[in-house]
């Protein structure tokens, strides 16, 4: 049996928390106290999850009610997902930025309907065909009751500080993967916790959302940039494992956007006129038809990608018979 949690430090603990999905879990981090402890992104809630968490928590000798903070670097929902469910347990209260709680409230409070009729648009404009929109949509409902209960909340803000076993950490604004999302950076030990931002092994998925600003990719290339400057020696990722060489992993995945957009670009050349749902199937595949979740985030990916296209005058974009299509500039 795998091990559901591992030592990363003297005080910070990493917890596998299983999310329904290819990514297979989320990091879920434990950071030691001098009373009690701190739960960094306690994961999305599915009765796994909620088991998984009381394994560890008995092999630790820990109990619900140690818990003196819960901090969400991000509102995905396998970041967010558990954050009400753990605050009614132990009274804790929950920090996140008000631009990520916000959009919590948006995709899954008061503002949901308007949120899906907004995906539906994109879908369609895009031409998206009918049967793989409701499906998207669908999977889109079903994070639902994997979001509840909502907690209260007490926001943090990017360029403050907040205090973390013991210790006080940066909190750093991120762009591109999600609105409002934050890193925690530890400046004497050079360790962050980086949501995510930056993983190892994989790319963060950087897509546009309905109704948002589209140039996503721009913003999280610049900030990328940005903090690829922070003198970092330990990086404690949303996914995948622990791992050193930051800056370096930064400039990696810098690189994989760079060739990813040349490689649409040509498409696009070659195809003269192309929609981003062919794209999208020619880039990952057809099989992606089957699986709303990861198409959604393919397809928003291209998205952001052929919209970063345009911003750079590289091709063009107009509007024929209400879809969006891209061509190239010399058409």
């Amino acid at each position: 049996m795998e091990q559901l949690w591992q030592r990363q430090t003297e005080s910070i603990i990493q917890i596998k928390v299983p999310v329904p999905f290819s990514l297979k879990w989320v990091n879920s981090y434990i950071i030691l106290e001098q009373r009690g402890y701190t739960i960094i992104d306690p994961g999305l809630k599915t009765d796994e999850s909620i088991a998984v968490w009381m394994q560890v928590l008995s092999e630790l000798e820990l109990e619900w009610t140690d818990c003196v903070q819960i901090v969400i670097t991000h509102q995905h929902p396998d970041h967010f997902g558990l954050a009400g469910f753990v605050q009614q347990l132990s009274g804790a209260p929950v920090y996140m930025t008000e631009e990520a709680f916000h959009y919590t409230l948006k995709l899954w409070g008061d503002e949901r309907m308007h949120y899906e009729h907004a995906m539906s648009t994109l879908l369609q404009m895009h031409s998206v065909p009918v049967p793989v929109e409701q499906a998207i949509l669908l999977n889109l409902q079903q994070f639902q009751s994997r979001v509840e209960p909502f907690p209260a909340v007490t926001y943090i803000v990017a360029g403050d500080q907040i205090k973390l076993g013991n210790r006080k950490w940066e909190i750093i604004e991120t762009k591109g993967h999600a609105y409002g999302q934050v890193m925690f950076y530890e400046r004497g030990q050079q360790i962050i916790i980086c949501g995510d931002q930056v993983l190892p092994r994989i790319t963060p998925h950087v897509g546009v959302i309905p109704g948002e600003d589209k140039d996503v990719l721009h913003e999280f290339i610049i900030n990328l940039q940005h903090i690829a400057e922070l003198d970092v020696k330990f990086a404690l990722p949303g996914h995948r494992d622990p791992f050193e060489q930051f800056s370096q992993r930064i400039y990696e995945i810098i690189a994989h956007h760079e060739r990813r957009l040349e490689k649409i670009e040509q498409y696009v050349i070659e195809q003269q006129e192309v929609d981003a749902y062919t794209c999208c199937e020619w880039i990952f595949g057809t099989h992606l038809r089957q699986n709303a979740h990861n198409m959604r985030f393919a397809l928003t990916e291209i998205i952001a990608h052929l919209e970063e296209l345009v911003r750079q005058s590289r091709i063009k974009s107009i509007l024929k018979d209400e879809k969006i299509i891209y061509m190239s500039v010399a058409d």
